[in-house]
C-alpha cells in the first residue's frame, strides 16, 4: 500500500487534537477517518475529525457487525474508527488518525507499517494541570488522570515519542511534520 496511516496518540489533555488540526492544515492531502463515539459532544472544544455520536446500543451493533477497524472503551465511553470508511480513504489518500492509546495499539497491530506518534507532556504535573483545566466533572478528571499515568508507561511501544512542552507547540509540530514529509509522496 502506497498510502500511509499516521496516528497521533497520547493521554488526555496532552494536545492531540490541537496537533492533529495543525497537521491537517499543513498536509491537506492527509485525510481523517470517521470516528464513532458514545461520549457527549463537547461545547468547549472543536473536533479535528468527523464524529458520529451514537448510543451505547448502536456502538455495540457496530462492533457486532464488524464495522469498526478499531475500538476501545475509554473513561466509560466507547470510541472507534469506521472500518469501511478507513479502507476506502486509504485507496486514494494517506490518513491521519487522532485516537486514544488503546486504539493506537489496535491500529499498529493491524497495520504494522503505520507510523504512530505518542504525544507526551514535559511533566506529569503539567498534564495534571491540563486535565484539571478542562470544563468536565471532577470524577471524569480523576479517571482521565489515572488512565494518563498508565498510558504514559506505554509511550515506548510506539514509533516516536514527541514531547509537547507548554508554550512550545511549534517544536512538536515541526518534529511530526518532518517525519510525515519524509513518508508521504
Amino acid at each position: 500500500m502506497s498510502n500511509k496511516i499516521f496516528v497521533i496518540t497520547g493521554p488526555s489533555a496532552v494536545g492531540k487534537t490541537t496537533i492533529a488540526k495543525t497537521i491537517f492544515e499543513r498536509f491537506p492531502k492527509l485525510k481523517s477517518a470517521i470516528t464513532y463515539t458514545t461520549r457527549q459532544k463537547r461545547d468547549w472544544s472543536q473536533e479535528d475529525k468527523l464524529i458520529h455520536y451514537v448510543s451505547h446500543d448502536k456502538f455495540k451493533e457496530l462492533i457486532d457487525a464488524d464495522q469498526l477497524i478499531e475500538w476501545a472503551e475509554v473513561y466509560g465511553e466507547f470510541y472507534g474508527t469506521g472500518k469501511k470508511e478507513l479502507l476506502e480513504i486509504l485507496e486514494n489518500h494517506s490518513v491521519l488518525l487522532n485516537i486514544d492509546v488503546q486504539g493506537a495499539q489496535n491500529i499498529k497491530q493491524q497495520f504494522p507499517e503505520s507510523t504512530v506518534f505518542f504525544i507526551q507532556p514535559d511533566s506529569l504535573e503539567t498534564l495534571k494541570a491540563r486535565i484539571d483545566e478542562r470544563p468536565i466533572e471532577q470524577s471524569v478528571k480523576d479517571k482521565r488522570w489515572q488512565a494518563a499515568k498508565i498510558e504514559m508507561a506505554k509511550s515506548t511501544e510506539f514509533d516516536y515519542q514527541i514531547t509537547n512542552v507548554d508554550g512550545q507547540l511549534e517544536k512538536a509540530l515541526a518534529q511530526i511534520s518532518e517525519i510525515i514529509r519524509k513518508n508521504i509522496s
